[in-house]
């Protein structure tokens, strides 16, 4: 009789601390074109990031940016980023610059939240400096509006007190048909 009682508070319980699939839909970066940290002896017409899921493109409108700096921050890319499913392009212009290339990004992933990050890659010959050389990363991302607590939690907060409900109305039942024994 105790297990029948506690049962649906167990299940209730283990379903708030289910991870939650909204939480952990963030595009990370797999691969990309040039490689982080690789060494290219010409520039390459385009670079291409690519992510573990699909990117979000709102109708004619492309929420994602991909660009590419020289080393001193002159963006070098034609500026128009091409979304193909998970992968985001962007042609460079033609220019005899050698040394670091920054790449950058800001991408939207299908669940809606941004996601940004940079990585280096060099072309020719370059001097050696005491700045190291960062591999890809991902850095802080300012909230989006809709991204609280809410956002994320309210479905569970909204089950779990229909549950409690569900499990007072049960209880009150219970004990209203024991009494009538």
């Amino acid at each position: 009789m105790r297990l029948r009682r506690l049962l649906p508070l167990t299940i209730l319980t283990a379903l708030f601390f289910l991870p939650s699939p909204l939480a952990q839909a963030h595009a990370e970066l797999v691969s990309s074109t040039p490689a982080a940290g690789s060494h290219l002896d010409t520039l390459p017409t385009q670079v291409e990031v690519t992510f573990d899921g699909n990117l979000l493109a709102i109708g004619g409108s492309n929420p994602n940016v991909l660009m590419v700096k020289d080393s001193q921050g002159t963006r070098i890319d034609t500026g128009n980023s091409h979304v193909s499913g998970a992968s985001l392009t962007v042609g460079l212009q033609s220019v005899s610059t050698t040394g670091r290339f920054e790449v950058s990004w800001r991408v939207v992933s299908s669940d809606g939240h941004p996601e940004e990050g940079s990585y280096l890659f060099t072309v020719g010959k370059i001097e050696a400096s005491a700045t190291p050389t960062p591999s890809a990363s991902a850095k802080p991302v300012a909230p989006v509006p809709g991204d609280s607590f809410w956002a994320r939690y309210g479905t569970r907060v909204m089950l779990a007190l229909l549950g409690m409900l569900s499990i007072g109305i049960w209880f009150r039942f219970e004990r209203a048909r024991r009494k009538t024994k």
